[in-house]
């Protein structure tokens, strides 16, 4: 029992500390808390207090309050348990409003507070399992309902992964303690719950594994993120006072170069219009990467997704002979943001898709929406990205292209204009597949939308906005 609760105690800790912001996040470390505090009640009275007496750290006599905490621990785990679960199901789902979720919330109260007055807490804690079984196994059934159903029903391809291993990590445990604890008391088997341990140490090894080679939770993910953010903030500053240094010696070297060419009129030997030549060319390059590393000024103003999109075609337009473009929206929405940087960031994904099908494919552009986020879509049918450069593709000078001028501060630079607007980017990609770029926003940014009915294919060299 001992290793039970706290397995489950820093789970719960885990999670609420990587997702406190978000409303599932709380609801699922209040059930990880409570599914424990049976365990941790039981370790009281059956590790802890018979330890303390034995080796007269305390007087036998205070055994009232060690029984008397397991019977609140017992009810949380019995009681409370079904309530965050069914809670957190809801809630994660993302199928119900704030408004509904809150009402949901209190309306389930009622058989909560019912089950506290058929509770008997002393001397020694006593359940009404016949009541308790009517409370909880509905709310476990219908929560892993609505946690299937939910994930069936999402249509973002990264959303319902998660999902997919939320349920795997998730609906086994608490199945089974469906059958352990309620069922088992209701027949009279009084000491299966005590089988609870097998299933929460396999979860546990389950989520050690998932958080280390998938991430979730939040857990990974976040930890990425934040090494990923000083990482790039790092190279940025570096690379942006190496290039500036660079740059001002190359414009001393420039003038220094022209006052030697004016002592040469109009006989000036080859070597000096070469030095020029190649000064220029560097300060040039230097400007490109200068405009990529600079501190990003966010200017917003309200736009529809749709218009970002059709300027961002117009202005690729003469790149797309022979690359068909399918525009798929399964909503328009009117977001507050910076038109400019985003413009820029699906321009250089689209360039990048057009560039990975060598001219002759098919880009789908999806708009479509969450309940937390709004998200674009640019799936192309190119040769793809080989499984170990995914994860690098984002780094700063990191690129897969063979081409000179190419710095690889592309996607760095649109990872950072979603960093400013509070959404994130991801990509997906399959070698010989092709690969699938998704910008999201925060729906907080978000003050209006409209349902769109047909997708919009627009043919290269023939495009038609409707």
């Amino acid at each position: 029992m001992v290793l039970t609760f706290f397995i489950l105690y820093m789970v719960a800790a885990t999670v609420y500390f990587n997702n406190r912001e978000k409303s599932w996040g709380i609801w699922i470390s209040l059930l990880l808390f409570s599914f424990g505090s049976g365990a941790f009640g039981k370790s009281l009275v059956e590790n802890f207090f018979p330890f303390l007496v034995e080796h007269e750290f305390i007087d036998p006599s205070y055994e009232y309050l060690f029984q008397f905490s397991y019977s609140i621990g017992s009810f949380l785990n019995q009681n409370v348990s079904p309530y965050c679960f069914i809670m957190f199901a809801l809630t994660y789902s993302g199928l119900f409003s704030k408004k509904t979720i809150r009402i949901l919330s209190l309306l389930l109260l009622i058989p909560l507070f019912f089950m506290v007055l058929n509770t008997t807490f002393y001397p020694k804690v006593s359940h009404n399992y016949i009541l308790v079984g009517i409370w909880a196994i509905p709310c476990f059934i219908i929560g892993t309902i609505y946690m299937l159903y939910s994930t069936i029903k999402d249509k973002n391809v990264y959303t319902r992964k998660d999902k997919k291993l939320l349920n795997y990590l998730l609906i086994p445990p608490f199945l089974a303690n469906v059958f352990t604890n309620y069922i088992g008391h209701i027949v009279g088997l009084t000491s299966m719950w005590r089988l609870n341990a097998i299933p929460v140490s396999l979860a546990a090894i389950a989520l050690v594994i998932m958080s280390t080679k998938m991430g979730i939770l939040g857990i990974r993910l976040k930890l990425e993120k934040q090494t990923f953010d000083s990482t790039v903030k790092a190279v940025t500053s570096g690379t942006a006072l190496l290039n500036h240094t660079i740059k001002n010696e190359l414009a001393k070297i420039d003038l220094l170069t022209n006052q030697l060419k004016e002592t040469f009129p109009g006989n000036e030997p080859e070597n000096i219009n070469l030095i020029l030549k190649s000064t220029n060319h560097v300060l040039e390059l230097s400007s490109r990467i200068q405009s990529k590393l600079d501190i990003m000024e966010i200017k917003e103003s309200e736009f529809w997704l749709s218009d970002l999109i059709k300027s961002s075609i117009d202005l690729i337009q003469p790149n797309i002979s022979g690359i068909t473009i399918i525009k798929n929206y399964e909503i328009d929405a009117k977001v507050y943001g910076d038109f400019v940087h985003l413009q820029e960031t699906a321009l250089n994904i689209m360039k990048n898709a057009i560039e990975a099908m060598d001219q002759s494919g098919v880009l789908q552009v999806k708009i479509y929406q969450t309940r937390k986020k709004t998200h674009i879509d640019f799936i192309d049918n190119g040769k793809g990205i080989e499984k170990d450069k995914v994860s690098q593709i984002f780094d700063p000078f990191f690129s897969t292209k063979k081409r000179v001028g190419n710095f690889g501060l592309g996607l760095t630079y649109c990872y950072n204009v979603l960093t400013k607007h509070e959404g994130a980017i991801t990509v997906k990609s399959e070698l010989g597949q092709g690969t699938t770029i998704s910008l999201s926003i925060p729906n907080t940014r978000v003050f209006d939308k409209q349902f769109i009915q047909e997708s919009k294919r627009e043919l290269a060299g023939d495009i038609s906005y409707g």
